[in-house]
């Protein structure tokens, strides 16, 4: 179990291992059941948010709300009109990705940068269950002839995979506070689900086919959303003064999974940061479980490889935040 506890801090190289063995040995059978690995990660994230820390939420109401249905609708146009050059099947996972919600691991990562870690936890709670809503019909709307499946039938499943273990983990830890004592080794299980996500998502690739066309759609997106979410930081990091500084993660703060709350877990730096962070990173495992319920595997490439490259910039931004704030 102590190996596990220490899992979360390699979870950089362990997508790139995964991003290779998916190219090397990919797995048809686990392409196709991503919905099942989105399931497990979302309720390994679920466990370590008590009601508590939700509650503390009210005072950012707003905010919350605006960056849970925002991004989606906004980064999904962004995503639209990105893919329309590629190929059919990265044009779908690219819609994909933007119909996806806030990155799990942005919660930590806010903590890394000293920010205040609660507010992305909103941001992500609340964008899981828009994007499981709101996802599956727009991506039948806007992918046309190319959705294989019905977006209602979907958006049952997708409910189903997202907001059901979402419920349920939130529901256990706040009945069930004692199991904290094991959010280290949840954090490393949420960690090696996110890796085993990036194998799914690329073993349905077949090769090396295509992972050109999507790296390249995948660097453009991150670049509009890392501008989008860095005019949110400056727009509210003026209108609220600059931001907070201190971690709120300990040391499994940088990882998939990671919580918000613990003594200095919460504070006062406003939504600058948590914002910009929710609004520069989505989640490409759900991604790539939308992807391929509605387009099939070859779709999930671009969710896999957004995934790792997304991963890796996300943690050096982190890491730039929390060097430039200083000590205190």
């Amino acid at each position: 179990m102590r190996a596990l506890a220490g899992v979360p801090r390699v979870l950089t190289p362990l997508a790139l291992l995964a991003a290779a063995l998916a190219l090397i040995v990919p797995s048809s059978a686990v392409a196709a059941r991503s919905d099942v690995l989105l399931a497990l990660l979302v309720l390994a994230t679920a466990l370590g948010i008590p009601f508590a820390d939700l509650r503390r939420l009210r005072d950012h109401a707003t905010d919350v709300a605006v960056l849970s249905v925002a991004p989606l609708v906004l980064l999904g146009a962004v995503a639209w009109v990105i893919g329309r050059p590629f190929a059919t099947p990265i044009r779908d996972g690219l819609l994909a990705v933007g119909l996806s919600s806030s990155e799990v691991a942005s919660v930590g990562l806010v903590a890394l940068a000293g920010a205040d870690a609660t507010i992305a936890l909103g941001a992500v709670s609340g964008s899981l269950v828009a994007s499981a809503l709101i996802g599956p019909l727009a991506i039948g709307a806007l992918a046309g002839a190319s959705a294989h499946a019905d977006p209602l039938p979907l958006l049952a499943r997708f409910a189903l995979v997202v907001i059901v273990p979402l419920i349920v983990g939130v529901a256990v830890r706040s009945r069930r506070p004692r199991i904290a004592a094991a959010d280290p080794e949840r954090e490393g299980i949420a960690a090696l689900t996110v890796a085993a996500l990036i194998y799914a998502a690329l073993s349905g690739t077949h090769g090396a086919h295509h992972l050109g066309a999507a790296l390249l759609a995948s660097l453009a997106f991150l670049a509009v959303s890392a501008v989008l979410a860095e005019l949110w930081r400056r727009r509210t990091g003026r209108s609220a003064g600059g931001t907070g500084g201190g971690t709120a993660g300990g040391p499994g703060g940088g990882t998939a999974g990671g919580t918000a709350g613990g003594p200095g877990g919460r504070r006062s730096g406003g939504t600058a940061v948590p914002g910009a962070f929710a609004i520069a990173m989505r989640d490409f495992a759900v991604a790539a479980a939308l992807a391929t319920q509605a387009f099939g595997t070859s779709a999930a490439a671009v969710p896999g490889v957004y995934g790792v490259v997304m991963l890796v910039g996300g943690a050096i931004a982190a890491g730039r935040l929390a060097g430039g704030r200083g000590p205190g």
